[in-house]
């Protein structure tokens, strides 16, 4: 076992052979000279310039720290051969190795795979402990001996930096005998550092405390702990020379006295002559010769392993087997030469088989995969036809080659016609019915205003009967009757639910004016915005002209109210932009559809989203009685001196009167500042967080009213960034729709509680951030500056904000929403219903009638006809209207199908593009002007009569198809055209006669070759699939009209029902007069007599028969003149009023001077109550023989 050696030992040993020449320690080799009969053996000698008595500790403390650097340098070269990169300096290495990253890298490198992620950061931190644990996996892997290893801390806190270089020595010795790692050096004696560089390790080492590691025993205490024979040459240059001198140092002490008494040279002889002497010389020489010749075999080794010797060897077998080769070639050669013919055949045949058999398998594989060739075929196909297809639906014009690639794509069908058929059978069923119900919509207003007449006159009987009892002389009833009598001759202006006709009238129209409004908002449009432009004047006025309108819509309380307001604000939209130059005009304006939606926010559906949206939120911040959300630093400075006040009751010597930066310049203020920043944004994040989770619950109306100003705004302005045109939406979906409900949430039922001023300054800031971020606005004003930390979160938020905006306005239109269509009023049942009170109808109307010109510029319209028609309005500011609300029954004017004007047009253009493609299914040309212009051959004739008999080929179950097919109306007057029986030539004709008319109808552009019908084609083609998506939507809407118009047909049927039934049960008690007693009749009167004849005849009516004279009937005023009879006959003429059958009232009348003798008419009592309600005073009966007070005759009727 060798000795621990001394640092003297270990410098003797640095010194080597050639002595002091080259080893440079300071205070230490300067100027030194060896032992006295040891060669190589440093003698320690006092420095001049040292003057105490420690000069030789110092000597070796130096040596010490010298040993250690260089073994850290040794350390350091073989890491960076290892990594092959240089790391820091030997000086900086203790420290920077701390973090573990060289060494993660080393074990990376040595045992790839361990290492999953090396954390690297400037500054030192605990996760660099990761990367030294990851080191310590790769000793593991390694089997390095535990003995060798270090602690985390010795490395990481310094607590024992030598163990570490030690271990990374033990490594390398470990990795050079598995030959995977380069051996380490021994650096001592060939590296220099300065005294200042020696005293700093030496002091850190003295300061640690730590003892030295023997770094130059470490490979044999390696092989200890591993159990291998030592084989490496440092341990015989190390240990043999220890052994030998620390004999000789145990004998020198041994002999001490004999030496000093004897001479060198007996001392010599005596040493050698001693036994024990001589056989540790032995095993030594012994030792030296296994050296020596284990030295030689590796040299022999060394050389035979050599790149040299190798290349020679390789080369030398190369050559032999070359030659071998060679000579092997040569002889089949020579064989392959006679035997040419023979092989040539071979060859031949071989390849004939070869072939035979590819092909086979080839054909075979063709066979076995047939289904995978078709699909591949069809894929280039479909490669093809794409890329075609692709430039007629990418090209602006394409050319008639490409479009007579793809035109048998527009041949419909049977299935098409079929469709097409059902489609129009379907029309024509909605228009009959439509027309019905309106016949029995008409009728049942008829029997309603008869219902409404009888009622009235039935009422009035009674009061006439009450006023004539036995206490009422006949005078005061002669005037009740001369009142009835002058009933409705004045219609009142102000009534609208008058039964005489002009109210009716009136009522109608008003309700016809309503409709027009709801149904066609351009004149709410233009109205609202010569409103918003302050046009009408006054501005109560302007208030009462918005607040009718939304009591026009019923404050959108259902679907048919919201989807007409929504349409109102999109036509508020495109007037109110017409007037606007930019954004930030748009952004600083106040219109008209803002202030509809915000009075829409009102509405129950919104409440409750405002409320489940916002409630949690507005609560958790009005629930807070300490939270404080000032962030004006002044204000903070205030409350710190008052609160500051309120604890010592004393006055604060801070000054009141302060600048903002004064104010962040106090501590308290500065830090509350902070914390009030941190809680706002913090906040502002839990609200903007809630609002942007939601998007398909926000309510329709906002959305599609967002999303058509987004419309409006990119073509007004496409020369705008698209994130300013998402910011200006984002500012009027917040600041115009949720903005009010978070600073005034008790308004909008978001919370119960009332609201404290300092709650509402706190939902107050948490607004102004969102304003910010909803407008991507940061803050840089002068009062706002010291919200800038804020800016990074709100930029951010912004755009956040900005694809929530934009996810918004992503909605479908409203007509497929709501399942809206232009005959949705026809189908339903009950007509819609507007309450409105009369001051907001006669302004309403007052207003329109002022404003006609302006609102329906293009003249004479259904606006000016029915403005007209109801006349002057009867508002006037100094006349007060009841607060009676009128029910209007909304009606259309023109309650039929919608025409459409163009109609005509449009299907003239559809017939021209159908003979436009027969044309080009038989010629071609570079354009379609070309193509008319030339001549026709003969194979054209015969390729249009092939046409013609596939086209229109008849066959027993598509005749009605084919018909459709052959036969054109191009005129309304003229009998359709077959074009079976027409030529080519003629063909071309009607087609470029009709091109020419949609250029002169400009349909079609001019000087482009008529372009505009070969684009046209192209659409078609390419919206072929889409018509036909279009066509089965259009069909499931008819049906379903069909059906709801059917349920109305029943519904309508059945009110008639029950009014005819009920008016029919009305005139009958009033015939009968059931509950009534019978009236006496006294004897011998004209009455008694009468009625005696008729029972004797057997003919009394079934309800009464009275006969008057035409004196009587004048008297009380109900006759009022006998045509050429003169008053004083009036007595001698006998008028009969009877009734056999319920309505039908008998008047006979018989006079000498008459044609007859006695004439006799029929009249429904209906058509008496008709000829009141239109406001006729009198009638003439008895075939104009009598002119009759129509009032009075019904109150004679219903008395009796």
């Amino acid at each position: 076992m060798a000795i621990q050696p001394t640092p003297l030992n270990r410098l003797s040993v640095m010194a080597g052979k050639k002595g002091l020449t080259d080893l440079h320690i300071p205070t230490i080799t300067e100027d030194a000279q060896d032992v006295i009969g040891m060669q190589g053996r440093i003698r320690l000698q006092k420095d001049e310039k040292i003057h105490n008595s420690q000069w030789m500790d110092k000597q070796r403390n130096n040596l010490l720290a010298y040993e250690y650097l260089c073994h850290i340098g040794e350390a350091k070269e073989w890491i960076e051969d290892c990594l092959q990169n240089e790391i820091d300096p030997i000086i900086k290495l203790e420290e920077s190795m701390r973090n573990g990253i060289v060494l993660a890298k080393l074990a990376d490198w040595f045992a790839p795979g361990i290492v999953r992620k090396i954390f690297q950061d400037t500054k030192l931190q605990f996760r660099h402990s990761d990367n030294i644990n990851y080191f310590f996996e790769a000793l593991k892997i390694a089997k390095l001996p535990q003995i060798f290893w270090f602690e985390l801390t010795d490395l990481y806190e310094k607590k024992n930096i030598p163990k570490v270089i030690y271990c990374i020595h033990a490594l390398s010795h470990l990795l050079s005998r598995r030959n995977l790692a380069p051996n380490i050096k021994n650096l001592l004696g060939q590296l220099q550092f300065t005294n200042e560089e020696l005293s700093a390790t030496q002091r850190h080492l003295d300061m640690s405390g730590i003892a030295m590691p023997n770094f130059m025993n470490v490979g044999s205490s390696l092989r200890r702990e591993l159990n291998e024979q030592e084989e490496e040459e440092e341990d015989y240059i190390v240990h043999v020379p220890d052994l030998i001198i620390e004999e000789e140092l145990s004998d020198s002490e041994q002999s001490h006295s004999s030496i000093e008494s004897s001479s060198e040279e007996e001392c010599f002889e005596r040493y050698w002559s001693n036994k024990t002497n001589q056989d540790k010389l032995r095993v030594c020489q012994s030792i030296i010769r296994t050296f020596i010749a284990r030295k030689g075999f590796n040299q022999v080794h060394s050389l035979h392993h050599s790149n040299e010797f190798v290349s020679l060897i390789s080369h030398l077998q190369a050559q032999i087997k070359g030659n071998l080769v060679r000579s092997q070639l040569a002889s089949k050669k020579n064989a392959y030469t006679s035997q040419a013919k023979f092989i040539l055949k071979l060859q031949s045949t071989s390849r004939g088989y070869l072939a035979r058999l590819k092909y086979k398998k080839t054909i075979d594989y063709y066979n076995a995969n047939i289904e995978k060739i078709i699909r591949v075929q069809n894929f280039v196909k479909n490669k093809l036809v794409e890329n075609a297809y692709r430039k007629l639906t990418t090209a602006s014009n394409p050319t008639i080659s490409t479009v007579k690639s793809f035109i048998h794509l527009l041949d419909d069908s049977d299935l098409d016609f079929d469709r097409e058929l059902l489609l129009e059978d379907l029309r024509q069923q909605v228009i009959e019915n439509i027309k019905d119900n309106n016949n029995l919509d008409a009728h049942i207003n008829s029997l309603d205003i008869q219902i409404a007449l009888f009622l009235k006159n039935a009422i009035t009987i009674d009061e006439v009967l009450k006023h004539s009892g036995a206490f009422k002389k006949k005078k005061e009833q002669q005037r009740l009757i001369s009142e009835i009598a002058a009933n409705n001759q004045h219609s009142n202006p102000f009534s609208l639910a008058g039964i005489d006709k002009e109210s009716r009238q009136r009522l109608e129209l008003y309700q016809q004016l309503i409709y027009l409004l709801q149904t066609e908002p351009k004149y709410l449009a233009r109205l609202l915005s010569m409103t918003n432009r302050q046009d009408l004047g006054d501005y109560s006025s302007h208030k009462l002209i918005e607040s009718t309108v939304l009591s026009l819509f019923g404050y959108a309380t259902n679907a048919r109210e919201e989807y007409l307001l929504i349409n109102l604000c999109k036509y508020c939209i495109a007037e109110e932009m017409k007037d606007v130059r930019s954004t930030l005009e748009f952004m600083r304006g106040n219109y008209t559809f803002m202030k509809l939606v915000v009075q829409t926010n009102r509405g129950a559906k919104e409440r409750e989203f405002f409320r489940t949206l916002l409630s949690p939120l507005v609560n958790e911040v009005v629930q807070n009685d300490f939270l404080d959300l000032e962030t004006d630093p002044v204000s903070i400075y205030h409350k710190a001196i008052n609160d500051e006040e309120s604890r010592n009751g004393m006055p604060s010597i801070r000054p009141h009167a302060v600048t903002s930066q004064e104010a962040l310049a106090d501590t308290e203020v500065r830090d509350t500042f902070v914390i009030h920043l941190r809680n706002l944004r913090e906040i502002t994040e839990k609200f903007f967080a809630a609002v942007t989770s939601t998007v398909d619950t926000v309510p329709y109306g906002i959305r599609v009213v967002a999303r058509e100003l987004r419309l409006i705004l990119e073509e007004n302005f496409s020369s705008e960034p698209h994130e300013r045109i998402i910011r200006i939406i984002g500012n009027f979906i917040y600041y115009r729709y949720l903005n009010p409900a978070i600073v005034a949430p008790e308004q909008y039922d978001v919370i119960d509680a009332v609201i404290s001023p300092m709650q509402r300054k706190n939902l107050a800031e948490v607004s102004k951030m969102l304003q910010h971020i909803s407008s991507g606005a940061v803050f840089e004003d002068t009062h706002d500056i010291f919200l800038a930390p804020l800016n990074e979160y709100v930029a951010d938020a912004g755009q956040r904000f900005g694809e929530w905006f934009l996810a918004l306005t992503d909605v479908e239109d409203p007509e497929s929403y709501f399942g809206m269509h232009a005959l949705t009023d026809q189908t339903n049942t009950h007509k819609p219903v507007v309450y409105l009170s009369p001051n907001e109808l006669f302004h309403l109307h007052y207003t329109l009638q002022n404003n006609l010109d302006t609102l329906e510029p293009e003249g004479a319209g259904i606006l000016h006809d029915i403005v007209s028609e109801i006349g002057l309005s009867a508002f006037h500011p100094n006349i007060e209207l009841p607060e009676s609300m009128v029910c209007l029954t909304l009606t259309n004017r023109y309650d039929n199908i919608p025409m459409d004007p163009t109609a005509r047009l449009q299907q003239l253009l559809v017939d021209t593009k159908r003979l436009v493609v027969y044309v080009i299914k038989i010629q071609s040309g570079r354009d379609l002007a070309h193509i008319f212009q030339n001549s026709i051959t003969p194979e054209n004739e015969s390729a249009w009569n092939s046409l013609k008999l596939k086209e229109f080929a008849e066959t027993k179950e598509d005749h009605t198809i084919v018909a459709k097919r052959r036969h054109l109306q191009l005129g309304q007057s003229e009998p359709p055209l077959d074009l079976q029986s027409i030529s080519f030539f003629q063909l071309k004709s009607i087609a470029n006669r009709l091109v020419v008319h949609l250029e002169r109808c400009k349909v079609i552009a001019n000087n482009n070759s008529y372009q505009d019908v070969i684009n046209m084609i192209a659409l078609d083609i390419t919206g072929k699939n889409i018509r036909r998506m279009q066509r089965d939507r259009e069909l499931a809407r008819m049906k379903l009209t069909l059906s709801h118009l059917q349920e109305k047909r029943d519904y309508l049927l059945d009110q008639g029902n029950s009014y005819e039934g009920y008016l029919n049960s009305c005139m009958t008690a009033m015939a009968t007069k059931k509950g009534k007693k019978q009236k006496f009749t006294f004897p011998f009167t004209r009455q008694y007599f009468h009625m005696r004849g008729l029972q004797k005849l057997g003919l009394v009516p079934k309800f009464g028969s009275y006969k008057y004279t035409a004196k009587q009937l004048h008297e009380r005023k109900i006759l009022l003149e006998l045509m050429d009879i003169p008053k004083r006959h009036y007595d001698r003429i006998p008028i009969i009023l009877s009734m056999d059958q319920a309505g039908i009232i008998t008047i006979e009348g018989s006079y000498s001077g008459w044609p007859m003798s006695s004439v006799q008419v029929d009249m429904r009592y209906e058509e008496l109550l008709q000829t009141q309600f239109e406001g006729v005073q009198t009638v003439t009966v008895l075939d104009g023989m009598a002119k009759v007070n129509v009032n009075l005759l019904i109150y004679l009727i219903n008395k009796k």
